[in-house]
């Protein structure tokens, strides 16, 4: 099995990639294979629909790209909040991604905070991102709050800190579940409609 982990801070250097580490980290002793999508370190161009195959430089950019999207299986999504949002960088993300890298496959949602936040990203995403993706985000989220504090190594330093530690494996387990049985429902061929290749409405 492979998850892609797409890392939405506009950063190079940030906290999300902090938690992007330490969730692959955990996948990884699951024996399960991972692809990175570090948005902060390989920023997307504004999504332009006039790009297209015959533009070199973004088939360049883009093919490596989708190809690994499409050989994933689900996906951890991780946004920062920036001023109670969802960072422009995962929304881009979401514009250039479709129902042929995404769809019907099973994404965790993981926002991070400097503070005590991170809710309102997690909402704007279930609201605004999965109708023609159709990615699937299972019911279990990850938070990381007061990010700076949790997950820098070594022994968990808080309560909080052993939590989201715990909790970031039990909710890895059951995107691996979805991602098993997710697979059946693709190769079904029920979910393949042309007339019906976006979301309703």
């Amino acid at each position: 099995m492979k998850l892609g982990i797409i890392v939405g801070s506009q950063q190079k250097e940030s906290q999300s990639a902090k938690v992007g580490e330490f969730l692959n980290s955990k996948l990884k002793e699951m024996s399960v294979e991972t692809w990175t999508l570090d948005l902060g370190k390989n920023p997307l161009p504004l999504y332009d629909s006039t790009q297209t195959s015959d533009d070199k430089v973004w088939t360049s950019l883009w093919k490596p790209i989708d190809e690994n999207l499409k050989s994933s299986e689900g996906f951890v999504i991780i946004t920062p909040e920036y001023g109670g949002m969802a960072s422009p960088a995962i929304k881009n993300f979401f514009l250039h991604a479709g129902l042929v890298q995404l769809g019907h496959k099973p994404g965790l949602l993981v926002s991070v905070s400097s503070g005590r936040g991170g809710a309102f990203p997690i909402n704007e995403m279930r609201a605004s991102s999965y109708k023609n993706t159709k990615i699937c985000y299972i019911p279990e989220q990850l938070i990381f709050r007061d990010v700076e504090h949790l997950i820098n190594g070594g022994e968990p330093v808080s309560p909080e800190d052993s939590f989201i530690r715990e909790r970031s494996v039990f909710a890895l387990k059951i995107l691996v579940a979805y991602a098993n049985s997710l697979s059946e429902i693709r190769e079904s061929g029920v979910v393949q409609d042309p007339r019906f290749k976006n979301g309703m409405s």
